[in-house]
């Protein structure tokens, strides 16, 4: 990517967790983010919603450069993600550097990715030893009161395939969470559960709000509602609308948002 850096690499406002510039992604001829501009701040959560197809996953994954951008700049914990200045343009920074940006982000995905051959404990307490050099003692206490935390005590010597979906996915929130991130990022976390575990994560999720900044791409309107202080409403690789969700549900600007309600809200 080479583009001019109109702005610092660094930015200055410390509650401002997030912040995209004119993010544009390109898969080969296809546009699937056109000018992305947003900000979240410290302890806010974003709902990021919209029509499958829309953009709302990539952009996601761009904020902790899973997938690169084609163009913009995206600031995380006031540091450029992925990229660094050199004399006025844009260099992909080293992967010791991404790494570093990316240990104090957490990240949830649709599907759970726990390690199949260790342990709920042992999953959790993997990234701490490894890549933080957390004592041992240390944590495994610290996995302890995570899986405590998401309601899960008596599964802690479990293996993957000998716990539910919604249990594996309660495990792996417990295992971002284990890194201490100040940025958690839910990439449709409840999507490829049953009907019954749903409610088991959002409610660990819901819990979480209230402490830490969370971007969460999501299809539960309910969640929205309950947990979110910005709902963004994502079509075709733009915002259309963010608001409130009190404002957003009940009064929502734009006729494509209104549509899009009409269709899901039944």
């Amino acid at each position: 990517m080479t583009s001019n850096v109109s702005s610092k690499a660094k930015l200055d406002d410390s509650n401002i967790i997030v912040k995209a510039e004119q993010v544009n992604k390109h898969f080969g001829k296809l546009h699937v983010l056109k000018g992305i501009d947003l900000e979240v701040r410290k302890n806010e959560v974003v709902v990021i919603i919209g029509p499958s197809g829309s953009g709302k996953s990539t952009f996601l994954r761009c904020i902790n450069h899973l997938e690169k951008i084609t163009s913009g700049h995206i600031y995380v914990n006031g540091h450029m993600i992925g990229y660094h200045d050199r004399n006025g343009r844009l260099v992909e920074d080293s992967e010791k550097n991404i790494a570093r940006q990316r240990a104090e982000i957490g990240m949830v995905f649709q599907r759970f990715n726990l390690f199949p051959h260790l342990t709920a404990i042992e999953n959790i307490m993997e990234a701490p030893v490894r890549v933080r050099r957390t004592p041992v003692a240390q944590a495994q206490a610290d996995a302890e009161r995570l899986l405590a935390r998401v309601g899960l005590v008596d599964k802690r010597d479990q293996y993957p395939n000998q716990l539910s979906g919604g249990q594996q996915q309660r495990v792996a929130i417990a295992r971002a969470l284990a890194m201490k991130p100040n940025l958690m990022l839910f990439d449709e976390p409840t999507s490829a559960l049953d009907p019954e575990m749903i409610g088991e994560v959002l409610d660990v999720m819901k819990e979480l709000a209230g402490e830490m900044t969370m971007i969460v791409v999501s299809h539960e309107m309910g969640f929205a509602r309950a947990a979110a202080n910005r709902i963004v409403f994502v079509d075709e690789g733009q915002i259309v609308e963010q608001a409130t969700p009190d404002e957003f549900y009940s009064n929502p600007k734009q006729e494509r948002t209104r549509l899009f309600l009409s269709q899901i809200l039944h």
